[in-house]
């Protein structure tokens, strides 16, 4: 969650979700993305989607959540 915060930079805000393997990135109140990590075979997969309500999740699905899943790609936690 830290890493992907990093490279995102300060516009940024990673917060944990209800459980270890949920996590939120928010730009503002209604811009954001939650990440779903899940552990396989030796690997970790991430789910990322646009959080809000219809028109918003669609927008952030479009947006947000494309930066967060670019993050990811470019971290260490991808290699």
């Amino acid at each position: 969650m830290q890493a992907i915060a990093q490279q995102l930079g300060s516009d940024f805000k990673a917060k944990p979700g209800n459980n270890p393997e949920v996590f939120t990135v928010e730009r503002s109140a209604l811009s954001g993305a939650r990440v779903h990590m899940k552990s396989n075979a030796g690997s970790t997969q991430f789910h990322v989607h646009g959080t809000g309500f219809i028109i918003g999740r669609l927008i952030n699905e479009l947006g947000v959540a494309r930066k967060v899943a670019s993050a990811i790609s470019k971290t260490s936690l991808a290699q």
